[in-house]
């Protein structure tokens, strides 16, 4: 919560803080109440509410930054705003149909954020409803002031509690209800996280016959090797390390392949196809360890190896993997979940919201015109 709280008053389908005044009941009904500014349900918003609400989005940089918050604007003229918005700085050229739209655009960003933040307040609480998701009021009273504490500054003494309400606009009842959607949202997510991350015995057994191969652990060499351009020099090498010399020593004068060049000729942990080309990886697989080999005759040069070790590849059973491919599975589920909810939370919902003209604003009320854009009220308020 914290001086964080009162800044960004959107709630989206992400869920975030919200605050609702009322539940949910019934099916959508027919207009909307001359005192409120939308329903959702049979459960309105008032206009009280939202005079209340436009406050705190208006002074919410002034809970921030102490700077004085200017006047909501006031259609449909602006007079207010237009005077105020001439006396900042500025080259002067703005003609007043400039500044009157500058001002309406204020005006209609204020409404859209406010209205989206009320209504999907109520979505939430609805939803909640649905869900069979419920919070105790000293779950609420927990988390509020767990909040006050984690504040920048705290916010733990009851003065610089009020001091931020002020600034804010808000009441300490306002708070305790955004804390309330706060958990509930957190509660509709967990509770389909939950749900989805159940897997079936019989979807692991599926999932680990389709992707069987992920579960193959393959041999592993590691070896000695030096490729040359002829078979002469390749012929000398041989017979270097037959003598006694070390691939390490031979490897820098010798070789021409740049990695193990540098490596002494070294390569570890060397899967089946890794080498290039194909008759080298063949003809390493094939050696015993500790056998020498060459010269190698292939397209790309001439080869001396030796196998210093092997590691057998191997399966892990159904049983082995079974923790594997739960958490794969529960993770692609609960993402899936999560789109799904998020998406069906709006469909779900505006269909049974209805905003009154001039509050009427996207992705939340189900009535906004085709023609609008995603965002914006509609009609003068």
């Amino acid at each position: 919560m914290g001086h964080e709280l009162p800044q960004k008053l959107r709630i989206g389908m992400a869920f975030s803080a919200a605050i609702a005044t009322a539940v949910i009941v019934g099916a959508c009904g027919g207009g909307v109440p001359g005192d409120a500014v939308a329903v959702v349900g049979s459960a309105p918003i008032s206009k009280a509410d939202f005079a209340h609400w436009e406050v705190v989005a208006n002074d919410a940089g002034q809970a921030s930054t102490g700077a004085a918050a200017p006047p909501i604007p006031v259609p449909p003229d602006f007079t207010d705003c237009i005077a105020r918005v001439k006396q900042q700085p500025g080259d002067g050229s703005e003609s007043k149909s400039q500044l009157k739209a500058l001002c309406q655009e204020q005006y209609t960003s204020l409404v859209s954020e406010v209205m989206n933040f009320l209504v999907q307040a109520l979505w939430i609480e609805g939803e909640a409803i649905d869900q069979h998701v419920t919070v105790t009021q000293a779950q609420i009273n927990k988390s509020f002031v767990e909040q006050r504490k984690a504040s920048k500054p705290p916010l733990t003494s009851a003065s610089e509690l009020n001091t931020f309400l002020a600034k804010s606009g808000q009441t300490e009842a306002d708070l305790l209800w955004r804390t309330k959607l706060n958990l509930l949202a957190t509660g509709i997510q967990l509770k389909v996280q939950k749900q989805a991350a159940k897997v079936s015995k019989a979807k692991i057994a599926q999932y680990y016959a389709k992707n069987h191969a992920q579960f193959v652990i393959p041999t592993t060499l590691n070896l000695h090797l030096i490729e040359t351009n002829t078979p002469a020099t390749a012929t000398t090498v041989l017979g270097l390390l037959k003598s006694g010399s070390t691939f390490a020593t031979l490897a820098p004068k010798y070789s021409i392949d740049p990695t193990t060049k540098s490596a002494g000729g070294k390569m570890l942990g060397v899967r089946p196809g890794q080498l290039t080309p194909a008759q080298l990886n063949t003809a390493v697989f094939n050696a015993k360890v500790g056998q020498l080999v060459g010269p190698l005759k292939t397209p790309f040069g001439y080869y001396v190896f030796t196998v210093d070790s092997t590691t057998p590849g191997k399966t892990e059973t159904l049983s082995q993997a079974t923790a594997t491919i739960r958490a794969t599975i529960s993770a692609t589920q609960e993402s899936a979940a999560n789109a799904a909810l998020q998406a069906d939370f709006t469909t779900k919902w505006a269909a049974l919201t209805k905003c009154s003209t001039g509050y009427i604003v996207a992705p939340s009320c189900g009535n906004v015109p085709k023609s609008t854009g995603s965002t914006g009220a509609t009609g003068a308020g």
